[in-house]
């Protein structure tokens, strides 16, 4: 046999750690006085009547060994006591029974220590190497609570030795045992644990234990039953658990670094398809700039070729002019000549006439004449604009002279009525124009709300949104980490009605933001450290256990018509806050109303808060729609906004409208204010306007000159020569000399000049130029080389127009190109949640580049567009497909290593049990022994998760024979994988390799080898066979678990059991299977049994510890089995003789 199993070796005595005493002070009922078993290595039985105090002593040993609670039953083999009515405290303070007091219906728990006591549990283990183990737990209470220290000691300790001047919390006994044992040793002899997993660890360790399953078998041993399950009790006690999750952790951790990668090339992606078309963007501006340059350089090299081109034209036109004027003036001094002639002749033959009297009348009269048709012309002329003026206003043209006065007061009168109207209009004008901008103002105010509420998805706008958004900036943060408290409310569907009052109650605390914990301490910092330029209110938020689904809310109350966003780790909160603080009474009426001392409201919107206040607020504003703030979909909000804003555009249009309106009539009024201030101020007398007085002096005039005409024909003849004369005379002046006259004026004040001006104005611009290189400017535009002096301006001006036209089209288109390139950079620069919740440092990226206000720095985010394609791309997918190649070969390949490590334990397990097994005899009847044996088990799950991990290996030539091959392979086999496991429920299912397989046993002849028997479920089996396949298996996993089959390592082994009331309700021959079990795998056996079954292990043991109740105390009496029996004998005899 090999070396492995000499656990089966005869010698008893000489394998492992066995008890070699243990002692109990303050434990139950066993009290003020220590208390020793000391069963030497040896089996040994502890015996005693009911209740009187056996199980305690087992429990104490229990807590020994098993210290984790959730491991360990107190008190299993009871059926009087519930599970849990033992307790650690219970056995400090020694509780022993309850009592009722008279006239009490309550009972009252009786204890025989109070709470200043202290307990001290002990156990030492030796094996055959003289090595000791010693477990002690000391127990006392601190401020009521109880308290423990652990510890484990190489040397063999004793209460009394070790413990007696225990002074609880102060740690003197500490001390004085670290002196006593730890100084000038080359390693630790005593060690205190104050945690129990430490303390565990230690018991693991020394008893070289294969789990802390061990334990757990240890306190399943202790109050043995039959199995019930045998596959469970195989896959969960005899295989070993391996951490799995740990595997899990360390795969996931590399996961998500390859993830981060690969996010970050999906971020840098993302990053370069916004930027390109602003890059886009940026170059058409580019094309832009270059297109105003040359236009501008066009139109500079323009002005000095038109210059130019303009003095030498205004030359060549004066020195044309000059020569023209020479001639024309020529012509003129003989025109002159001719006149003087006339002259002479018109002074003759006037003079002839003047020397007669009726001429020199006629003369007179004509001189007369003359006056009155000026005087006349004058005042039709005042007349015509008279008429005028009073048509305009509505008054009577072509008056009489009473009716020009009474004009004059209604002018009068109407100018001052007018004045005021215009007064009036100007009022209503500003009025109207001050309405209009804030008719503005609320459009402007409200667009931007839209753009915030379409970006948010919620119903907050304004500056606290904005405040939010720049928190959300300099944290990290998304909205839905850092939401208000009005996204996670809403009024429910059927409860609208109600809406209004219930949005002015809780309007102040929506607007509230909840920062959790771990951005209070940023979010504080950034608040403090800057100014918000506005006002935000923000809670902490702490986990906390809420009651409210224990408590029951009336009917009525504000919280049952709202509705909260569940998807928020933040809902349970705000409806906790809101039922502790808003939960108002929602009444019908104002009979209801009064009922209520405090917190109610009407839907009308009549609040009752605290201390009697009542408060109603109807201002438009509290009550529009717009400006309600719950609700995490703002659909509605977004359209009754633009509702909104549709109906202030048409009163804008409408503000527009009368703003013309006004104008066109303070127009009209002024206009009648001014013809009345006419009629009234330049129209003084009624003679200025009366021309047909002066009509009729002037046809007296001219009748009388008829008369004297009439009797003078020498006057008449001379007369008529005179008339000749002067008609030439006239003629030649106004027509011939006045024409070349005009010719000469035209060249001298007005062509003259217009060259003149014309080339003192172009020729200090070619000075200021000097000579410029225009040859290349003129082929681009030859058809200007034949302009001519009369058409160059013309074409300059429609030159200029075009270059204008062309400027204008291009700033435009530049304009337009600027507010989509500014839209862009803000949708950049300011990403959608979506966005922000893919990649978290999206805004950090992004937080340094320039505003979309400053449009002339878009060359920065050209950089970063041209960086993330040439660099950051690059670097990112070569850091990528390195994590790829770590991963894919390394990381997966281990994780599934450690899953086919761990099936091929679970076997090399089974094979190894079994070899124990086949030494242990199951029947004697013929001989036969046991087997385990694992089948696959048929799981649809486990299948998928071996099949997706077998997926993840790749084949390493097909992988690389494509440039995508490991990528492929990646999003194709690997994440899947990744995908699947993120599913707790399912990792936990899968993951556990024990699962995949079912477990039984079968019995076989030990002579022949053939298969006997098959066990696959405890309930087909006997009471009796039950008992034996429990012993056997329980046998092998003890085996197992306690390390008795490590080679070589049989001394570092725990070889003790102890088994509470195992034979009570057994046949002798199970119990003695039992015994004998004990003795082929070498345990040390402490068996615990009432008196009357002592005979069946009487002969198998060494010691007895027998256990009597006195009154409410347990005593303890410890002795070799031969004193056992003499003592009885003695009892016997005397019971004989009586």
């Amino acid at each position: 046999m090999p070396e492995q199993y000499d656990l089966f070796t005869t010698n008893a005595g000489t394998a492992g750690y066995r008890l070699n005493y243990m002692e109990v002070y303050n434990w139950g009922t066993f009290n003020k006085r220590i208390y020793r078993i000391a069963p030497e290595g040896n089996n040994s039985l502890l015996t005693g009547a009911n209740a009187s105090g056996k199980s305690t002593l087992i429990d104490a040993l229990l807590t020994l060994l098993v210290p984790a609670k959730k491991d360990r039953f107190y008190n299993q083999s009871s059926g009087n006591e519930r599970k849990g009515d033992r307790t650690e405290e219970t056995y400090v303070l020694g509780n022993y029974g309850n009592i009722q007091a008279e006239g009490e219906s309550a009972t009252k728990t009786q204890q025989l220590r109070d709470r200043k006591t202290y307990s001290v549990i002990l156990a030492s283990f030796a094996n055959n190497h003289e090595q000791v183990v010693t477990l002690f737990q000391v127990r006392w209470f601190v401020n009521g609570e109880l308290k423990c220290s652990y510890g484990v000691s190489s040397k063999p300790l004793s209460i009394k030795g070790d413990f007696s001047d225990f002074n609880g919390s102060k740690g003197d006994w500490k001390k004085t045992l670290e002196k006593r044992y730890n100084a000038n040793v080359p390693k630790k002899q005593i060690e205190f644990y104050d945690t129990i997993k430490d303390y565990k660890d230690r018991i693991i360790n020394s008893f070289g234990l294969r789990s802390d399953k061990a334990l757990t078998l240890f306190n399943q041993i202790v109050g043995v039953k039959v199995l019930n399950d045998l596959d469970e009790f195989i896959r969960n006690n005899m295989l070993e658990q391996r951490d799995a999750e740990s595997e899990y952790i360390r795969l996931s951790e590399s996961f998500a670094t390859l993830m981060e990668a690969k996010t970050t090339i999906e971020k840098v992606r993302e990053q370069i398809a916004q930027l390109e078309p602003i890059d886009e963007k940026a170059k058409k501006l580019e094309e832009i700039d270059y297109a105003l340059m040359d236009l501008k350089n066009t139109r500079e090299l323009a002005v000095y070729w038109y210059a130019k081109k303009n003095v030498e034209l205004a030359n060549d036109r004066i020195a044309e002019l000059n020569e023209k004027l020479v001639g024309l003036k020529g012509e003129l001094a003989k025109l002159d000549g001719e006149k003087e002639q006339l002259k002479q002749q018109e002074r003759n033959l006037s003079l002839s006439i003047e020397n007669d009297d009726v001429g020199r009348q006629i003369k007179e009269i004509e001189k007369e004449i003359r006056g009155l048709n000026n005087t006349k012309q004058a005042r039709q002329t005042k007349l015509t604009n008279y008429n005028k003026k009073v048509v305009e206003v509505g008054l009577a043209e072509n008056p009489t002279e009473q009716v020009f006065i009474e004009n004059r007061e209604i002018a009068r009168t109407e100018k001052i009525k007018c004045q005021t109207s215009l007064d009036e209009k100007s009022e209503e004008m500003r009025l109207t124009k001050n309405r209009g901008d804030k008719l503005k103002d609320e459009i402007d105010e409200n667009l931007k709300t839209l753009q915030i509420l379409q970006k948010n998805k919620n119903n907050i706008s304004g500056r606290e949104a904005e405040i939010r958004d720049e928190i959300l900036q300099a944290v990290g943060a998304t909205t839905s980490e850092i939401p208000f408290i009005g996204e996670l409310i809403r009024v429910k569907v059927d409860e609208k009605d109600w809406e209004n009052s219930i949005e002015k109650i809780l309007h102040n605390f929506g607007l509230r933001l909840i920062v959790p914990e771990k951005y209070y301490k940023a979010v504080s910092e950034y608040v403090n450290s800057h100014n918000l330029r506005g006002r935000i209110v923000y809670h902490r938020h702490e986990e906390t256990s809420s009651l409210r689904g224990f408590q029951n809310s009336p009917a009525n109350c504000l919280l049952n018509k709202l509705e909260f966003n569940t998807k928020s780790p933040y809902w349970s909160w705000v409806e906790d806050t809101i039922a502790d603080h808003y939960n108002y009474a929602c009444v019908s009426d104002l009979e209801e109303f009064y009922r209520y001392k405090e917190k109610a409201v009407t839907i009308e919107g009549l609040i009752k808060s605290m201390h009697n206040k009542h408060e109603k607020d109807d201002r438009p504003h509290t009550s529009n729609r717009e400006n309600y703030v719950l609700g995490w979909d703002n659909k509605e909000k977004i359209a009754s906004i633009r509702i909104l804003v549709k109906n202030l555009q048409e009163q804008q249009k409408q503000n527009r409208d009368d703003i013309r309106r006004i104008d066109t009539e303070a127009k009209e009024i002024d206009c009648h204010r001014l013809c009345f201030h006419d009629i009234f101020e330049s129209f003084t007398k009624f003679e200025e306007i009366n021309w047909e007085e002066t009509a009729r002096a002037i046809q007296e005039k001219e009748e009388k000159k008829g008369n004297l005409e009439a009797t003078n024909n020498k006057v008449k003849e001379l007369q008529q020569q005179l008339d000749g004369v002067k008609k030439n005379l006239n003629k030649l002046e106004k027509e011939t000399i006045a024409s070349k006259n005009r010719e000469i004026f035209q060249i001298e004040q007005v062509d003259l000049v217009d060259a003149t001006k014309r080339l003192n104005s172009n020729k200090p611009i070619v000075d200021n130029l000097g000579e410029i290189d225009i040859a290349a400017f003129e082929e681009r535009n030859r058809n200007w080389i034949d302009v001519n002096y009369d058409t160059i301006e013309s074409m300059r001006n429609a030159f200029q127009e075009t270059i204008q036209r062309q400027e204008k089209q291009k700033e435009s288109e530049r304009s337009h190109i600027e507010g989509e390139a500014a839209d862009l950079i803000r949708k950049f620069k300011n990403p959608s949640e979506e966005i922000t919740l893919r990649f978290k440092d999206w805004r950090s990226d992004v937080h340094a580049l320039p505003e979309a206000s400053s449009i002339n720095l878009i060359g920065e985010y050209q950089k970063l567009y041209d960086r993330l394609v040439k660099e950051d791309l690059v670097r990112h997918k070569k850091k990528f497909d390195e994590y790829l190649q770590e991963t894919i070969i390394n990381k997966v390949s281990d994780f599934r290593m450690f899953f086919n490590n761990w099936e091929k334990s679970i076997k090399d397990t089974i094979q190894m049990l079994n070899q124990s097994l086949a030494e242990i005899d199951f029947s004697t009847t013929p001989v036969t022994f046991i087997q385990l044996v694992n089948s696959k088990r048929t799981n649809a799950e486990v299948a998928e998760f071996r099949q997706k991990l077998d997926n993840a290996i790749p084949n390493i030539h097909e992988m690389n024979s494509t440039i995508d091959g490991k990528r492929t392979h990646f999003e194709k086999k690997i994440q899947p994988l990744m995908e699947q496991l993120k599913i707790e429920q399912w990792r936990k299912r899968v993951m556990d390799v024990r699962s995949w397989f079912s477990y039984r046993a079968e019995e076989f002849y030990k002579e022949t080898g053939q298969k006997f028997k098959t066990y696959e479920s405890m309930g087909q089996l006997s009471g009796g066979e039950k008992a034996q396949l429990t012993y056997t298996i329980l046998g092998s996993a003890i085996a197992y678990q306690f390390g008795l089959t490590k080679d070589g390592l049989q001394a570092k082994s725990l070889r003790f059991i102890a088994i509470d009331e195992a034979f009570k309700a057994q046949d002798e021959d199970k119990a003695r299977y039992l015994i004998s079990l004990c003795k082929q795998l070498n345990l040390q056996l402490l068996v615990v049994t009432p008196s009357d079954n002592i005979h069946i292990v009487e002969n198998d043991i060494s010691f007895v510890h027998y256990v009597e109740r006195n009154g409410n105390e347990s005593r303890l009496f410890d002795m070799p089995i031969e004193i056992f029996r003499q003592e009885r004998e003695k009892y016997q005899a005397h019971d004989n003789t009586n």
